[in-house]
């Protein structure tokens, strides 16, 4: 299991002030990821798993949100952790984070985790069902997953009209028409937008139940799930 590594040079460090120029709805759907995660963990203290943390957005929203939660944040990417790391210093609550720079697969399994938060991540994972499983390892049975995803398929009319939209919101925010072009250059190179229901039946196969909606804006979109309570994990 890989996942794509183009946030090691220098324009990771422009990535905290562009990314809500790129993704419609950014902050709205880190603010009700949030939100989901103070609903399925009813405020209780918790250990949260955060995979794909580097910038810091979720760890910073959850760190404001409720001061018995411990983050672990993951990230193969030392620019992007950096980044995240020297928000969280700023806020001085570096005592409630843990951190691995290290790819998800090598983080230990010792200790099961309350919740995992995985916002714009997976589709930079080629091998998602692996992906999936190393999560649903970490997890307590019935611990919530809440995860975020370009969806479709980029061979169909539908898919064609999103990145459209996709277009015009990126211009209506300043952005070059270049940024636009990378991005849609990159599909299915290092970008691997899924359906919801082939997303929805990796989950389900890699040990998910009770899967549901919870934000869409054009072809992103956000889906809580819970740990079944299953059979030891396949490695």
């Amino acid at each position: 299991m890989s996942v794509n590594q183009h946030w090691h040079d220098p324009v990771a460090e422009s990535y905290a002030a562009t990314i809500a120029h790129k993704v419609p709805g950014y902050h709205l759907l880190h603010e009700l990821t949030v939100d989901r995660v103070e609903i399925e963990l009813m405020g209780a203290a918790s250990r949260i798993l955060t995979v794909g943390a580097g910038g810091g957005e979720e760890i910073i929203n959850m760190l404001q949100r409720n001061k018995d939660w411990h983050l672990t944040g993951v990230d193969p990417s030392q620019a992007m952790l950096d980044m995240a790391k020297r928000r969280v210093a700023q806020l001085h609550m570096q005592g409630r984070v843990t951190w691995y720079e290290i790819a998800l697969d090598n983080v230990p399994v010792e200790k099961l985790y309350d919740a995992a938060v995985s916002l714009l991540v997976i589709h930079f994972v080629k091998d998602q069902m692996t992906f999936l499983k190393e999560i649903a390892r970490r997890l307590e049975p019935g611990a919530p997953l809440m995860m975020a995803f370009i969806q479709g398929d980029p061979e169909s009319p539908a898919f064609r009209q999103e990145l459209h939209m996709l277009s015009l919101f990126m211009k209506r925010q300043g952005l070059g028409k270049d940024v636009f072009t990378s991005f849609q250059e990159r599909l299915g190179v290092t970008t691997h937008p899924v359906s919801e229901e082939e997303m929805t039946g990796q989950l389900t196969e890699a040990g998910f139940q009770d899967i549901r909606p919870y934000f869409q804006a054009g072809m992103i979109k956000g889906l809580v799930c819970k740990r079944g309570r299953r059979k030891a994990d396949e490695r």
